[in-house]
């Protein structure tokens, strides 16, 4: 019976995907549901009586939870929707452009859509209190804000610029679960990379992603959950369920905003400070924003059984790689620390265990990771980190250079009685000094 309605839920997907009737802006669930109705009862697209009520139910509810969004909100490269009332933008693979065939036909139409994706969540949305951040089934953010004070650029008639009041609404798709083999493909990293990246995950050694806004910090440390071995317990800690991990036995902790009366909020700072009487096997991050989580998480890291990781959220430029995360990141785990500890001390902990710092840039290309270093432990007579370039990437001809599997990294392979293949980097140690 399942059999029967999937092939039948097909044979209408065929017919009607493409149809100029579902791209008609602002139908209705009841419009689709006639239309859907009557092809159920035509010759090439029958589908049985018993079965044809299930068989619509389905299709609106795949259809319908996005409306006139739907196409985009399923496009895989496609990480954030703008509606701003009838006008459409989305950001496809870190570029950003208008789709016309997505558009609500009016502020009414973008209205009902707000009522309908906020319907049995505790968000709300209404003309007396015009804003709110919702948290929508499925992981998704959706920021909404509107009223008078919220207006749009336009051109009128005559072809002035003018602004009109418009209906924003912001939805941040969780990521897409790409695979680091797909990764690859996209040419976020290349073959090297991927089997580099497949061995750090084997020897459990933590690391920090680090990159601006729409780089794929969290796509790419998503991706990297797909090679931890089998057998371990995962704690993911976020913000927001933006990730789709792709592992077993992943524990995921988001925040929780407060009650009515004000209590049970529980912060990323909480979640972090519990989860290490969970005693899991490996950490993860969503991402650091603040200073108190950078220095957290360094406290966590010579805390937890194996590995650690976040994303961390710092601008890249051409040449301010590596050594510009860490400085980024020790000031803000210095100042989450306050007088608990010293800069000199935030890096002293970062050598004991953190062992990679990977970069991530959008450039003309793509998405690239451009720059990954081997944190090699604190030299306390220098007062400096010890590190190693793994891989570099050259933004003018789009080319990655692996330079190899440090020594250090293939003793501990060895320790784990796991073989490396990937040649040996023959780059030079260098020191990241830090200021007195």
């Amino acid at each position: 019976m399942h059999d029967t309605v999937d092939r039948y839920i097909e044979q209408l997907k065929t017919v009607v995907v493409h149809h100029s009737r579902l791209r008609q802006p602002g139908m209705t669930r009841t419009d689709m549901y006639a239309f859907l109705y009557r092809l159920c009862a035509e010759p090439d697209t029958f589908v049985p009586v018993e079965s044809r009520e299930k068989v619509i139910t389905i299709l609106l509810n795949t259809w319908f939870r996005f409306d006139v969004l739907q196409s985009v909100m399923e496009d895989p490269l496609v990480t954030d929707v703008h509606v701003i009332g009838t006008t459409t933008l989305v950001q496809r693979n870190g570029r950003k452009f208008e789709v016309p065939d997505a558009h609500f036909a009016s502020e009414f139409s973008l209205g009902e859509f707000i009522d309908r994706q906020l319907d049995g969540t505790p968000y709300l949305y209404s003309q007396s209190d015009p804003l709110t951040d919702a948290i929508l089934r499925g992981g998704y953010r959706m920021n909404v804000v509107g009223g008078p004070g919220t207006r749009y650029t336009i051109r009128d008639d005559e072809g002035r610029i003018v602004t009109v009041p418009r209906t924003i609404v912001s939805i941040r798709k969780p990521i897409y679960p790409f695979n680091l083999d797909d990764l690859v493909s996209l040419g976020l990293l290349n073959a090297d990379t991927r089997a580099f990246v497949r061995l750090m995950m084997q020897l459990g050694d933590s690391f920090i992603v680090s990159g601006g806004v729409g780089s794929g910090k969290t796509t790419l440390m998503n991706a990297m959950t797909g090679d931890i071995p089998n057998g371990q317990l995962n704690l993911i800690i976020e913000e927001l369920p933006e990730m789709a991990p792709l592992c077993e036995w992943a524990i995921r902790l988001t925040d929780r905003a407060e009650n009515h009366e004000g209590k049970g909020r529980i912060d990323m700072a909480r979640n972090l400070i519990n989860s290490l009487r969970m005693n899991a096997d490996n950490e993860y991050i969503g991402e650091v924003r603040y200073a108190d989580i950078a220095y957290l998480f360094l406290r966590m890291s010579l805390i937890v059984r194996r590995q650690t990781g976040t994303t961390f959220h710092s601008h890249v430029g051409l040449h301010s790689g590596v050594e510009g995360v860490l400085t980024r990141f020790l000031l803000e785990a210095a100042d989450g620390a306050k007088s608990r500890a010293s800069y000199l001390n935030m890096a002293g902990m970062m050598g004991d265990k953190i062992r990679f710092v990977f970069t991530l840039r959008d450039t003309r290309f793509g998405k690239r990771i451009t720059e990954i270093g081997e944190i090699l432990g604190f030299d306390f007579t220098e007062r400096a980190l010890r590190w190693q370039p793994i891989m570099t990437y050259d933004a003018t001809t789009d080319t990655f250079h692996f330079h190899g599997v440090t020594d250090a990294m293939r003793e501990r392979a060895g320790v784990e009685g796991i073989e490396v293949t990937l040649p040996r980097n023959q780059e030079a140690v260098r020191l990241y000094r830090i200021a007195s």
